[in-house]
């Protein structure tokens, strides 16, 4: 039998999915806890002006007390700021509660509890992160997530420049975490939450065009609930359809990197697979009825699917997520996500270290490795996680602009291992190392992902810088030095070659040339047909290059005075700047006769202002 999942509505409201409740005095330890933890924080006030005991400290503990039964863990988060906010003791804890109970819930406060005297001279909050890196315990990370969780929605009361360094570390570092623990749908809360404070621009923008995206029409949902329910029938199995839709920021984030890797542009959310997430859910603890399944929705969709974005995460799974992944691109309306995975694989999907616990399951894997920025921000990776994988945690950008890397105020390679506690900064000024393929032997699967569209932008970027020298002394011989001048001043001619040789653009145009998919003679071939050539264009164009010493008030002036001595008449200049002061000049001219050229060349060579390179053509 296939159990299909109603839908009241699309998207519920944070604060209704993540209900607290009363909380439940159940233990008489919990209640003891309760007492202690009320008389200690007496008068203690949040910026809301609310009760801190009653507002803060009880709504964490009665959620982890929802997702977690543990005696410990619930008081644990009752008394978690006792000992950092009002002086209490960790000994005063373990006679409150004798022998191993009092023993673990001071354990997992210590890992909680800011250091007021720090060690090395670091800044406090530096200290307390380092010390909280070293515990490794899910308790510590299961709170601290609630801690911030709860935070979040009193940001409000901040100031605005509190209110986006709270959210951006909420995103960067407390949604990484929960995605490391494998808690997704306590993921995209956090980031959904700290969004409209991160991006205060963004956020209404994406907000607005996801709201409006026909993939979260109710009946869009019902009847591909309904079409993959037929399937699984079909199929003779037994089991669920559910779908989930992502967050705002997830979709944001993921459209941002598909558009970095010129998969899409920014306003196309249609090309985000998982704006909705179809879910076919196997009773069966048998993989092969996954894989039954596979067979019938690929058949189900055949010409809709996309080829390049499956994923079986059952044969290798990705950071504990196990499912098999097919996206269908429909006309129209846009990429829509199917996963097939056993109940028990989503039970872990979905709620990953807290699952886990609650099925007496292994959750030695669930220990994550947190590292610091050295500006004080924190990060979260997977064990086993190297240098190269905390850079990309950093800021992913940063992955093809590394020039070296110091972890604890030394340079490590970028393949060596990280351990918990480690501060590490990112150098970007000098060269850059060039990423190769053989990083992605030294990262872990995040990264990884990351990585390849990084390469393949690198890829990309070389095939173009030899297209374009293969390209070069072809154009010279019909006056051009540059594609983008016949773009500017004859664009109907460039929009015809383009299109003769299938290019949708000049990248587009000098990758295939370098990569090797288009012949020097199909250039030659379609300039001639297209009139990009001297006897049609009547150009003649110069580039001249030089140093930072030559780079002084009035050159341009100076050079255009030049050509008009020469006799020409500029009819197109491009002028760049580097960081450093060298100065590059492209100029356009009306066709100058080779007398003309050569004394124009002789003018430039005598220039008062030395020069590195002049090219005329």
């Amino acid at each position: 039998m296939v159990q299909v999942m109603n839908i009241s509505e699309i998207r519920p409201l944070i604060t209704d999915e993540f209900q607290v409740g009363p909380f439940q005095l159940r233990t008489e330890a919990i209640k003891r806890a309760y007492e202690w933890g009320k008389q200690v924080h007496a008068g203690q006030k949040r910026l809301s002006g609310e009760p801190y005991f009653e507002t803060h400290c009880v709504w964490i503990a009665g959620f982890i007390d929802n997702l977690v039964k543990t005696e410990a863990w619930t008081i644990a988060a009752l008394l978690h700021d006792s000992v950092e906010d009002q002086g209490e003791t960790l000994d005063e804890i373990r006679e409150l509660f004798p022998g191993e109970l009092g023993r673990e819930v001071a354990y997992i406060i210590d890992g909680l509890t800011k250091i007021s005297n720090p060690r090395d001279g670091s800044s406090r909050e530096i200290e307390t992160l380092r010390k909280i890196a070293m515990f490794r315990d899910p308790a510590v990370f299961v709170i601290k997530l609630a801690d911030k969780s709860h935070n979040l929605m009193t940001l409000q009361y901040q100031s605005p420049a509190k209110q986006w360094a709270k959210a951006e570390e909420a995103i960067r570092a407390y949604g990484k975490l929960a995605g490391i623990l494998n808690c997704y749908r306590w993921r995209r809360w956090i980031e959904d939450m700290a969004f409209p404070y991160a991006e205060p621009v963004s956020f209404p923008m994406v907000k607005a065009k996801i709201d409006a995206d026909p993939r979260l029409n109710i009946n869009f949902i019902r009847y591909y609930l309904g079409e993959l329910a037929n399937i699984m029938n079909a199929e003779g199995i037994s089991g669920q359809i559910r779908f989930t839709v992502n967050g705002y920021w997830q979709a944001w984030d993921k459209l941002q990197r598909m558009a970095r890797s010129h998969r899409t542009s920014l306003d196309d959310f249609s090309a985000v697979n998982d704006i909705v997430s179809f879910r076919m859910l196997v009773d069966s603890q048998d993989e092969i009825d996954c894989y039954r399944l596979l067979a019938r929705v690929n058949k189900y969709f055949q010409r809709n699917l996309d080829q390049d974005r499956f994923d079986d995460y059952i044969a290798s799974p990705q950071n504990g997520y196990q499912a098999l992944q097919v996206t269908a691109y429909l006309p129209g309306t846009g990429a829509i996500e199917v996963a097939i995975a056993t109940e028990e694989m989503e039970g872990e999907n979905t709620w990953g270290v807290i699952y886990a616990i609650n099925n007496n399951k292994d959750i030695s894997r669930y220990r994550p490795v947190q590292i610091f920025t050295s500006f004080g921000g924190t990060r979260f990776l997977e064990e086993g996680s190297t240098v190269l994988d905390g850079v990309a945690a950093i800021q992913e950008f940063y992955l093809d602009k590394i020039h070296k890397v110091i972890v604890n105020g030394e340079e490590r390679h970028i393949y060596d291992n990280l351990n918990p506690g480690d501060v590490l900064e990112v150098v970007s000024s000098g060269p850059h190392k060039v990423p190769v393929p053989d990083w992605l032997n030294h990262c872990n699967p995040t990264t990884g992902r990351l990585l390849r569209n990084v390469l393949a932008r690198v890829n990309l970027k070389e095939a173009s810088q030899k297209g374009r020298k293969k390209i070069h002394p072809i154009l010279v011989e019909q006056g051009v030095l540059d594609l983008s001048d016949v773009a500017s001043l004859e664009s109907n001619r460039l929009e015809a070659m383009l299109g003769l040789l299938a290019c949708a653009n000049l990248d587009d145009l000098y990758s295939a040339v370098g990569g090797g998919s288009i012949f020097l003679d199909e250039i030659e071939n379609a300039m001639d047909l297209t009139g990009i050539k001297s006897s049609s264009l009547r150009w003649t164009s110069i580039q001249i290059r030089g140093n930072n010493t030559s780079n002084r008030p009035g050159g341009l002036a100076y050079f255009a005075g030049l050509i008009t001595e020469a006799g020409g008449n500029i009819l197109h200049t491009v002028n760049t700047t580097s960081k450093n002061g060298d100065f590059h000049v492209r100029m356009v001219l009306n066709g100058l006769e080779n007398e003309q050229k050569d004394y124009l060349k002789k003018l430039f060579a005598e220039s008062r202002f030395p020069l590195i390179e002049i090219e005329i053509a």
